[in-house]
């Protein structure tokens, strides 16, 4: 491994959060195409289906409008004061009690698996691309033919990539480093008082050594540290998995409903229902048939 890593301890990383125009723009220059509605930020996710890029933005019914004038859908979480009107809702992992989170407040095994995590695998912050060159593109692989989530792009795409994806003012990455090899890492941002944990990637030989605990755990004492951070999202609620869902109960995430407006054409919601019964739950909450 090479001696110039751009590496910096995890007791130093530092995680800024943005205001939602910050990611709005950021966004832009990744090449998303985004969409300034009723004084928010939102995007297609997927072709015809627009929400807030900030997941938990929290809007007013007033805001929760057709974001495009083409569309097949969309959803917003809704404010404290508008949750009354929700006829749907976001279920997600989060987490929104980072004052007590340490070591103490966790189960004997839990601790166990963490402090395991912590002791065989050296977790630093990465502040430059040279270690991803160098061993990143293999750990990649290995997480997606293990999990079957995401794509294996090119040695060339995934490299030249790497420059857009090492931005340091927006995005955190903390490594794991086992002897001198890459064994995963983990991503996040915050906009405003909510943190986003965006990537895990683990590699499978690596598993064994509870890197997952040990990254998950530093990845918030950095957002502790930050001060204003408030809750963090550990992505939405993988109900057909069951092992990653206690994984991230067990790591303090467990699931939580959040109030959304939720607008699908009926008949394309009835068919993701019927084809994508998980992919319907996520997208509106409920895990029963279109009425």
């Amino acid at each position: 491994m090479s001696s110039n890593l751009q590496l910096r301890d995890v007791s130093e990383a530092v995680l800024a959060s943005m205001t939602e125009e910050d990611f709005a723009n950021w966004q832009r220059e990744q090449g998303t195409h985004v969409i300034y509605h009723r004084d928010r930020y939102w995007k297609e996710t997927r072709f015809g289906f627009y929400e807030p890029i900030h997941w938990l933005a929290r809007l007013s019914v007033k805001q929760i409008t057709p974001p495009a004038l083409l569309y097949w859908g969309f959803r917003a979480s809704l404010s404290e004061d508008d949750a009354a009107a929700a006829n749907g809702s976001m279920p997600i992992h989060l987490l929104s009690n980072l004052e007590g989170y340490d070591l103490q407040t966790f189960s004997k095994n839990r601790r166990k698996h963490i402090r395991k995590g912590l002791a065989r695998v050296k977790i630093v912050e990465l502040i430059g691309s040279e270690l991803l060159q160098e061993q990143g593109y293999e750990v990649l692989i290995s997480a997606v033919t293990r999990t079957g989530y995401g794509k294996i792009p090119s040695r060339k795409d995934y490299l030249a990539g790497l420059a857009k994806y090492i931005t340091p003012r927006h995005r955190l990455i903390l490594a794991g480093i086992i002897g001198d090899k890459l064994g995963g890492y983990l991503t996040g941002y915050a906009i405003n008082g909510t943190a986003y944990m965006e990537h895990r990637v683990i590699a499978t030989a690596a598993l064994s050594t509870d890197i997952s605990s040990g990254l998950l755990f530093e990845f918030v004492q950095v957002c502790r540290r930050n001060g204003k951070i408030r809750e963090i999202v550990s992505g939405q609620h993988p109900i057909e998995d069951s092992g990653l869902c206690a994984f991230k109960e067990g790591m303090g995430f467990p699931v939580k409903h959040i109030p959304t407006k939720v607008c699908l054409n009926p008949i394309i919601g009835r068919f993701i229902c019927w084809r994508y019964p998980n992919k319907y739950y996520r997208l509106t909450g409920l895990n029963t048939d279109v009425s």
